[in-house]
């Protein structure tokens, strides 16, 4: 299991990275299922790893990862869907930050003022609820990615793994306003979006707790 992980695991998803990049810059040929055939590789990994509750909350938070890039990448039709799926991703990786650093975050307020702030544009505008589910999505992700940082190095491949998921979202911004950017940015988004992506998945998986810690009792 440990070599799975550590050289066979990272090797295929190395590959699978490789063959969709080339074909998003060379557009040889529709990527779609290379791509998703690299998610449910990670999530086939994490589901490996869950038998800790730490792993049990990433491989869930993976299930959740490869329902919401079904929607957002294959038939590409239900993105309100494939964002609401993402929230949980997000809210269950809170849930291990919060687990992990064993006290809960002064941060939890402004989630709290996001939801509400996003909750009353989305009753104003509702027009809008894609904006502002995206939205609340993003500032979860953000405000994760800051929390696992603050964890310290020994959980450095969760933290690197969520900051490059928010270059993935960046690239997808980018792109949805390509029209107003350069030619040589707008491809760069296309292409940066699953050039971020899928590594930010691999590391993610990798930081999962494969054995429990327990932590000494002080006298």
């Amino acid at each position: 299991m440990t070599h799975y992980r550590s050289r066979i695991f990272p090797f295929l998803s190395g590959i699978l990275w490789a063959i969709f990049l080339f074909l998003d810059v060379t557009n040889m040929a529709d990527s779609t299922w290379v791509k998703y055939t690299a998610v449910c590789l990670c999530c086939f990994t994490a589901l490996l790893g869950a038998g800790t509750f730490d792993g049990r909350l990433v491989a869930a938070a993976l299930c959740f990862t490869v329902a919401a890039d079904w929607f957002l990448l294959v038939p590409d039709e239900h993105y309100l869907v494939g964002v609401g799926l993402f929230l949980i991703v997000q809210g269950l990786y809170a849930l291990r930050i919060y687990r992990l650093r064993k006290t809960i975050s002064s941060l939890l307020f402004f989630r709290g003022a996001l939801l509400l702030l996003c909750g009353a544009g989305a009753v104003i505008a509702p027009t809008l609820l894609s904006l502002w589910a995206a939205l609340f999505y993003f500032s979860n992700l953000c405000i994760n990615t800051v929390e696992a940082f603050a964890l310290g190095p020994s959980r450095r491949r969760f933290a690197v793994g969520l900051l490059l998921f928010v270059g993935c979202d960046l690239c997808v911004g980018a792109w949805n306003v390509s029209l107003f950017l350069p030619p040589s940015l707008g491809k760069f988004a296309q292409v940066g979006m699953w050039l971020f992506y899928l590594p930010s998945q691999v590391l993610i998986v990798l930081s999962q707790e494969e054995r429990e810690v327990h932590h000494a009792k002080r006298l």
